[in-house]
């Protein structure tokens, strides 16, 4: 992959080829949505299905505003599904992984990470520098860096149509891991981007794992067919 020398992106088509598996490795997407989202299509058994389908050995459920999706995945697929949540907040949108918790709205970044890590969890920033999309920006990435309000931030997704180098270097510089997520709103697309890690059982083994992951994806965004029997919804 070689960055466009007008945006410094990697551009429409990308992909990150996954590493190979050996034995003792967990293969996660950290960032998928059911029809809790509103904006996904997404049935509990249509993801049950797709993520036996896809490989993985982890998921993150990160609906938007909503937990809802978690008790009744975990019905099906036990402690391979984790509680995650995607917030908007003032500065664009940050993701809380291992959640106990629904979290509040009306959030700046530095607030939300706060919120997050008082649970327990593990503070994923999403999509950044993305400017299709309502995104942390540049500005906003390197305060929070700076500050450690971030543990983890999102190089893969598979909604964003290019790559951007520039999340990789910052992420080296203050020694913050890489993470990947599909950010599926389709059933199809859950594991098409995703991270290679030391298993995890937790979230602080998730955290030192973290520092060995591996992100892998590919520019991944079918359109959405919304079943008859969805009613989207962004509440619990």
């Amino acid at each position: 992959m070689e960055p466009d020398p007008a945006t410094g992106s990697v551009v429409l088509g990308w992909r990150v080829e996954r590493p190979d598996i050996t034995s003792g490795v967990a293969v996660v997407d950290c960032h998928t949505h059911t029809y809790f989202s509103g904006d996904s299509s997404t049935l509990i058994s249509q993801y049950v299905e797709e993520f036996h389908r896809s490989g993985l050995t982890h998921v993150f459920v990160t609906d938007h505003q909503s937990i809802s999706a978690y008790p009744l995945l975990v019905e099906q697929l036990g402690r391979r599904v984790i509680c995650g949540q995607e917030q908007r907040v003032a500065e664009g949108e940050v993701i809380g992984l291992f959640l106990n918790e629904k979290l509040p709205p009306g959030m700046r970044l530095r607030d939300a990470s706060r919120a997050i890590r008082e649970q327990g969890g593990v503070v994923y920033l999403c999509h950044p520098l993305d400017k299709k999309r309502f995104s942390v920006g540049l500005d906003d990435l390197m305060t929070s860096v700076e500050n450690g309000w971030i543990d983890a931030i999102e190089l893969c997704n598979s909604k964003s149509a290019s790559l951007n180098p520039k999340v990789a270097e910052i992420a080296a510089q203050y020694n913050i891991g890489l993470l990947g997520g599909s950010d599926s709103h389709v059933a199809s697309a859950i594991g098409s981007s995703g991270a290679v890690m030391p298993s995890f059982t937790s979230a602080k083994t998730f955290l030192e794992s973290m520092k060995q992951a591996i992100p892998y994806g590919r520019h991944f965004d079918p359109p959405k067919s919304w079943p008859l029997q969805v009613v989207p919804t962004t509440s619990d």
